[in-house]
């Protein structure tokens, strides 16, 4: 059975890591996190299997934003890369970028439901299934709006963010939260079906995701240009690039977590409308008008 093989892959990796950690190279894990890592090994796995499965499968621009996620999910948390965001405030925000903007985003645009269920045993997906029926109603837009900002913001608190890089679990619930409510947030606001069978509108969906950087643009400002050392852990572990003062580093920290993510609050958001645009073209063609009608007004989208 593959999965077995993967799981016996996981626990070798996971001895290297305890027994010979400076051995490993670059992209083997730093701090080794058996969720991530055979998460990441199981998912990839079932995708490909799911692809093999199905007679209609998604195109290769959906399937490589699949793969670019989960790569970049994989690289940010286990790999060498996770030592330089643990000693730089602005590779911090970077690898927070990822896991909680660029990689659920990518997820929601390859939308890769249907190929997981496909790839995946049989349990697995019953599982899931029984899961994610207390969770639904985290699927309102005002709801998976509270959960994304509030498992990516949370831990901006001076205090809170201290706290979490000194203790590896809570370390590591700060990264699994931030995946997940970017998941949650993401998939809500890039469902690409018509309503219904979603349970809100195209427009709905655009507002929910161009509102809610509004918040995050505030944070990152305020982050970018304040005078105040805001973040001292830093420069108590000693920071990697001695060159880059603290107030460097959290001004570029401060500017990740501002520009890049309003940026892609702003491309969901066409992103949206235009899934808007193709369906009321589809609508269109099964339409048929009776004999001699005419049509005097057009559509928003300019026909």
């Amino acid at each position: 059975m593959a999965e077995a093989g993967l799981i016996l892959l996981t626990l070798l990796v996971g001895g290297m890591c305890a027994y010979i950690p400076a051995e490993l190279p670059f992209l083997l894990p730093f701090v080794f996190n058996p969720i991530v890592f055979l998460g990441c090994l199981l998912l990839g796995f079932w995708y490909q299997r799911g692809l093999r499965r199905l007679a209609e499968t998604p195109g290769r621009v959906r399937q490589g934003f699949f793969w670019l996620g989960l790569l970049g999910t994989w690289f940010v948390l286990q790999t060498h890369f996770e030592y330089l965001a643990q000693h730089m405030f602005f590779l911090n925000r970077a690898q927070a970028l990822m896991l909680g903007m660029i990689a659920p985003f990518c997820a929601g645009i390859s939308w890769p439901g249907a190929v997981l269920a496909a790839g995946a045993p049989g349990w697995v997906v019953a599982a899931a299934r029984r899961l994610w029926r207390p969770l639904r109603p985290l699927t309102h837009p005002l709801a998976a709006m509270a959960v994304f900002l509030l498992s990516a913001d949370i831990w901006l608190i001076p205090d809170v963010h201290f706290a979490a890089m000194i203790d590896p679990f809570l370390y590591g619930v700060m990264n699994l939260s931030c995946l997940a409510g970017g998941v949650l947030f993401w998939m809500v606001v890039l469902d690409p079906r018509p309503q219904p069978p979603c349970r809100f509108s195209y427009l709905t969906r655009a507002g929910t995701g161009f509102f809610v950087m509004f918040p995050q643009i505030a944070i990152g400002a305020y982050i970018a240009l304040t005078g105040r050392d805001l973040f001292s852990f830093y420069e108590l572990c000693g920071r990697l690039f001695p060159t880059i003062s603290s107030a460097h580093d959290q001004m570029l920290g401060g500017i990740i977590e501002w520009i890049p993510s309003g940026m892609m609050n702003v491309a969901a958001l066409i992103i949206t409308l235009n899934a808007l645009r193709l369906a009321e073209m589809q609508l269109d063609a099964t339409i048929e008008a009776p004999k001699g009608a005419k049509i005097y007004e057009a559509k928003w989208t300019g026909r």
